[in-house]
């Protein structure tokens, strides 16, 4: 089975296919990780020169001094009962801080937006290459051959399995801690102190997007052996992640969210995941209240919790079937 291993991810490693998306799988965190760091970097001097003179033009602007004179000789129209004139110029004339918000660097919003996109993108590259890896040994129809040399199918597909697997594991785990490991840094060097707690919650996402990663890879490569054929792989990855959810929601309204491949990834990738449902309870709820405001501790009944352990265990269950499926169709069917 070692030596079995060995080949399969030599051939994996000279796919010039899967070299392309080894690169793109670098490439584009680092993309992201980079506009992460311009968005987020601190005000200098010149941004401060720069909106002191846009709010100086935009003072000056005819519709400014208009509704600067208006409020001067009606101040409670546009401040409400009991404000002067001379509040007018801080409530209308445009000042050089508002034109310099910027959003710091947060390792929270990190975790929930640009950490999701980084996995989100390494678990659909890793599935293209667990695709195209073993889609070019049926399209050629190398795998009989490959099958002279090694008769037992099952040994087969597991090493092909844990060559996908392994170069899922090692590749997400390096980018997502060289991203997070820069990030750290980044803070690092602004002086952005960032609790315990918070790292513990990007540690624990990082580590399962690995496992998600890696998973998809795996995905791909049990939905290509068992349609023998990259393109059906695609084609029924495309209809169950797009037309599928969009049927499922269809039939089953928002309540239908739950069973959704992606609610669920993102259950497990954040520790849980809330979202939003018009279920019956839902629809109660808001004609017994029409317009109230919720109350403080009130659990809002058109929101929905999704653990990470029920999120798990659905994707688990997905991955189960696929993976026995594609077992049995490669032991049992004949081969072209």
């Amino acid at each position: 089975m070692r030596r079995l291993l060995i080949v399969e991810l030599d051939r994996l490693r000279w796919r010039r296919a899967v070299v392309v998306l080894l690169a793109a799988a670098v490439l584009v965190p680092t993309l992201i990780w980079l506009s992460q760091a311009w968005n987020t970097r601190p005000l200098s001097d010149a941004d401060l020169a720069d909106a002191q003179a846009q709010a100086a033009r935009d003072a000056s602007a005819a519709w400014v001094q208009r509704d600067l004179a208006r409020c001067e000789r009606n101040p409670g129209r546009f401040g409400g009962p009991g404000t002067t004139p001379e509040a007018c110029a801080e409530m209308i004339v445009p000042r050089a801080e508002n034109y310099l918000w910027r959003e710091p660097l947060q390792v929270e919003s990190i975790r929930e937006n640009d950490a999701v996109a980084v996995v989100t993108m390494l678990a659909g590259l890793l599935f293209l290459i667990g695709t195209t890896f073993v889609g070019h040994d049926w399209n050629t129809g190398s795998i009989s051959n490959q099958l002279l040399f090694e008769p037992r199918r099952l040994r087969v597909w597991g090493a092909k399995a844990l060559a996908v697997l392994g170069l899922g594991l090692v590749v997400s785990g390096l980018v997502l801690a060289a991203f997070w490991g820069a990030t750290a840094l980044l803070a690092d060097q602004r002086g952005i102190a960032t609790s315990g707690e918070a790292w513990a919650a990007a540690l624990g996402s990082a580590a399962r997007g690995v496992v998600l990663s890696a998973l998809a890879g795996f995905l791909g490569f049990s939905l290509t052996m068992l349609f023998r054929s990259t393109v059906a792989t695609l084609a029924v990855g495309f209809a169950v992640f797009a037309g599928g959810s969009l049927v499922v929601l269809g039939i089953f309204g928002d309540g239908a969210m739950r069973w959704l491949m992606p609610t669920n990834a993102m259950a497990v990738l954040l520790d849980g995941f809330e979202f939003y449902a018009y279920t019956p309870a839902c629809e109660a709820a808001q004609t017994t209240m029409g317009q109230m405001t919720m109350e403080e501790g009130v659990v809002d009944p058109c929101i929905q919790h999704l653990s990470l352990q029920a999120g798990a265990a659905y994707l688990l269950v997905v991955l189960a079937v696929v993976t026995a499926l594609s077992l049995w169709s490669f032991r049992r069917r004949d081969l072209p």
